[in-house]
């Protein structure tokens, strides 16, 4: 009881300090808030309800967004480290980096529900083709999901898996990653494939965590699959002329699955785009940091 009032005092004798002119003073203040980590949250916020003074809720503002940046930071590095290969537990980090109180039991029965929904419907011993039609028609026609195609598409909000499950709309980077997430959790192999301006997936022949070389994926796309356009089939020709369309010199990397790791990097990329468009110099930086752990 006592170490707890000791603690709870010099936590109070910090907050009061908060307010103090002295750049090097808020700065230390800051970092020792910080340094509590996020069970210090609810008093700041209760602090910051307190305050009404503008510069101290702005200051208040900061610490919670800092020690809930260096959660997710937290979370990525044992993410890359322990389970690079769980495309799900890898988007809902990115969209932490902006709902930091996001409902992740929700989030988890929502896509289970769409989960169930889509296998109950499919058979396993259907082709790769036929698949693909009964999660298609699963997961566009009877559940609703559609593509956001509009100059906005690459807004924020279409960018978070928690947005795109709620909304039934996303756009090709987010729409693409919850539609791999499911087909992965179905035991259907599909992955990313990072085609310039254009997310998509493809099908393989094989799940990549079974392959140990990277040239093993030369030949592992069966088909490709355009999320966007309500999961329409496409071929490697198809690819060509899509990189002729758009004045790209095609490369062998625009054509081969990519790891899960590589899609969240990728989406941490898109989503900088989003950024830079709100003119959000912070969450800038931070984005870099976390493309610093890939």
């Amino acid at each position: 009881m006592m170490e707890e009032a000791n603690s709870d005092s010099q936590l109070q004798a910090l907050l009061r300090l908060l307010d103090d002119p002295d750049q090097e003073i808020y700065s230390h203040v800051s970092d020792k808030l910080a340094s509590y980590g996020p069970d210090i949250i609810p008093k700041l916020e209760n602090y910051w309800e307190e305050a009404l003074d503008s510069i101290l809720q702005e200051r208040i503002e900061h610490i919670i967004r800092h020690i809930q940046f260096h959660g997710v930071e937290a979370g990525f590095k044992q993410w890359l480290e322990n389970e690079p290969d769980n495309l799900y537990k890898g988007a809902l980090l990115v969209a932490r980096f902006q709902y930091a109180d996001i409902d992740e039991v929700k989030l988890r029965g929502e896509i289970d529900y769409i989960r169930r929904a889509i296998w109950l419907e499919m058979n396993y011993n259907l082709t790769s083709f036929e698949q693909i039609n009964v999660f298609n028609h699963v997961f566009y026609s009877l559940m609703g999901f559609t593509g956001k195609t509009t100059e906005k598409q690459f807004s924020l909000p279409s960018f978070f898996i928690n947005q795109v499950v709620e909304s039934k709309m996303g756009n090709s980077i987010s729409l693409g990653i919850l539609y791999t997430i499911l087909a992965q959790e179905l035991d259907m192999p599909v992955y990313g494939v990072n085609l310039p301006r254009h997310f998509v997936a493809c099908y393989t022949k094989d799940f990549l965590e079974t392959l140990e070389a990277e040239e093993d994926l030369r030949d592992q796309v069966i088909c490709y699959i355009n999320p966007l356009n309500r999961g329409t089939i496409f071929t490697r020709n198809e690819v060509t002329l899509y990189l002729n369309k758009i004045n790209e010199e095609p490369q062998k990397d625009f054509y081969l699955p990519i790891r899960n790791r590589e899609t969240i990097k990728i989406y941490l990329q898109y989503l900088k785009q989003a950024y830079h468009a709100e003119q959000n110099t912070e969450k800038l930086k931070e984005l870099d940091e976390l493309l610093k752990l890939f």
